[in-house]
């Protein structure tokens, strides 16, 4: 293998803050015109569905993909973005809107810089919890050097403004970065974040699970056993995966379905490509299909250029399919890419990322968006597509929410524009010149091709699959039916007994995943059988009870 090398992010901040006792926030006002009904309309900006978001005079960013800053909950059709500025009170911005981008609301309690110094926040777009329908923040809670791990809720509901105050998610973990939060099916949410040890960079994954309102910690602990770095991370059908590596460039993982119990560590095989004489492993995320199969995306780049100054570097996007499986490049014809974002839905899979669209004062200021869809869970893909080809340049820091809206065949974005000079988002946070260069922020929506015609195909037989198993809590159950028609799927013992009927009754021809609980089976083997008419499948399955 020629030589593979690690990109690294050190940030150095020569403010110094000292931190309240206590985390608070004021109530927050909430308004008539925030509430539902009365919400303004932002308008489309052109055919390919931008909709401004912010153009405040605050220089807002998102810093990183490695965070997640855009969140879709295809359960009730809403979206959520987050970011932050970089003045001195580290104010953060909330925004929400359907779908359809037919309204948009700003938070505006928390907008407002009733939290100060607020780094790195992720939008959880939960909407599974049982003490509301409200979605979730988390964020770093000071600079990076004194930074705590801090998680918000919005009890009042989707489109509310009203936040219950901020609750430290430590304890005693200082220099928390890059803070994610996840919801479970059963409500509870599972935020990860990154420590610094020491001043060598030695750093560590550390996780805190919380019931759905955080009034409760349930777990907490180290993802790693030693110094790594983290890949990626996502739930999907009660199933979370956490990726991370280590200098050499293995990867591992673990799972867990409850955000309590673990699985040991894994490690993932990757077929690396080597497109260039030596090859600098950028930008990393990970996804969960629909399905339960973790998939990984990153950024090829040419280290010559990297160590030249050549910007934009000579790059190359990929996907890793599965463990041990060759890689797919996404941006094939495309020559500089590189920040590719990833989701999934269904049998789909998207990547998001920046290639260069032409020459400028700066080279980074010049940018299009692309993305490529895969319908076979990344084994094959399509054409890349531009879809800022009409927008202008200076895009940058986009990110993609990582569930698809399958019911409408579309999927979100969001973009940053620099709105003072021929300078992109990317190059303010590298440079820092944050405080003078405010960003107009736009939420994108964009159809899938495809996805129309994928939806109108009749899965060719039956299938039937459960995972994780061994099972000790909740699994995913993932069966296709050719015909519509009436099905059963239930649980049998060892020796006959009919135990549990999952699904019985009417059901189209497709594909279907539900998220089951076995928790209140003894441990044992179990037989699970999917039948209709005179056809049948089973499987059989083990559950390890706590």
């Amino acid at each position: 293998m020629r030589n593979f090398l690690l990109f690294l992010i050190m940030l150095k901040m020569s403010i110094a803050v000292t931190l309240p006792a206590d985390i608070k926030i004021n109530e927050p006002e909430v308004l008539d015109k925030q509430k539902f009904s009365a919400l303004s309309v932002i308008p489309i900006v052109n055919s390919v569905n931008f909709s401004a978001i912010d153009s405040s005079i605050y220089a807002y960013s998102l810093w990183t993909q490695s965070q997640e800053n855009i969140g879709y909950n295809p359960h009730i059709s809403a979206l959520m973005f987050t970011c932050n500025d970089y003045g001195y009170y580290l104010r953060i911005n909330v925004s929400q809107t359907d779908n359809l981008f037919s309204f948009s609301l700003t938070d505006v309690g928390v907008y407002n810089a009733q939290l100060g110094g607020v780094r790195n926040p992720n939008a959880i777009a939960s909407g599974f919890d049982f003490a509301g329908t409200g979605p979730h923040i988390s964020y770093s809670c000071g600079y990076m050097e004194q930074a705590l791990m801090v998680g918000q809720f919005e009890s009042g509901g989707w489109w509310s403004s009203y936040w219950d105050p901020p609750v430290d998610l430590g304890p005693g973990i200082n220099k928390a970065w890059w803070n994610i939060g996840k919801q479970f099916p059963n409500g509870n949410i599972l935020f990860i974040a990154v420590t610094i040890e020491n001043y060598s960079d030695d750093r560590k994954i550390i996780y805190r699970t919380y019931n759905c309102n955080l009034t409760t910690q349930l777990a907490g602990g180290y993802i790693n056993p030693d110094y790594r770095r983290y890949w990626g991370f996502d739930i999907n059908n009660g199933i979370a995966y956490i990726f991370y590596y280590d200098t050499l460039l293995n990867i591992y993982y673990r799972t867990t379905t409850d955000g309590i119990n673990w699985s040991s560590e894994q490690v993932y095989n990757m077929v690396w490509p080597e497109p260039f004489d030596s090859n600098l492993v950028f930008w990393t995320q990970a996804v969960v299909m629909d399905n339960g199969e973790p998939k990984l995306i990153f950024d090829n780049i040419d280290y010559q250029d990297y160590i030249a100054g050549n910007y934009p570097m000579t790059g190359k996007i990929y996907v890793s399919p599965g463990s041990g499986q060759v890689c797919r490049e996404i941006s094939t014809g495309l020559n500089r890419n590189f920040y590719p974002t990833i989701a999934t839905g269904g049998d789909y899979l998207i990547g998001l990322w920046h290639s260069q669209a032409g020459a400028g004062q700066d080279s980074l200021a010049f940018w299009n968006l692309y993305y490529n869809y895969s319908t076979d869970g990344g084994l094959t893909w399509h054409t890349p597509r531009n879809i800022t080809g009409s927008f202008g340049y200076r895009h940058g820091l986009a990110q993609i929410a990582k569930r698809i809206d399958t019911q409408n065949n579309q999927f979100f974005y969001v973009f940053g524009q620099d709105m003072v000079a021929d300078l992109d988002p990317i190059w303010m946070c590298w440079k820092g010149w944050q405080y003078s260069h405010p960003a107009r922020w736009y939420w994108g929506r964009q159809a899938i091709t495809g996805i129309q015609e994928q939806k109108q195909e009749k899965p060719q037989k039956f299938s039937l699959n459960i995972s994780p198993n061994p099972v000790r809590d909740n699994a995913v159950i993932t069966y296709t039916i050719p015909e519509a028609g009436h099905i059963s799927l239930k649980v049998y013992s060892i020796d006959g007994r009919l135990v549990r009927i999952i699904e019985n009754g009417f059901k189209n021809a497709g594909r279907y995943a539900l998220n089951y609980s076995f928790r209140d089976l003894n441990s044992g083997v179990y037989l699970v059988l999917l039948e209709k008419g005179n056809y049948s499948l089973n499987t059989t399955i083990v559950i390890v009870s706590n």
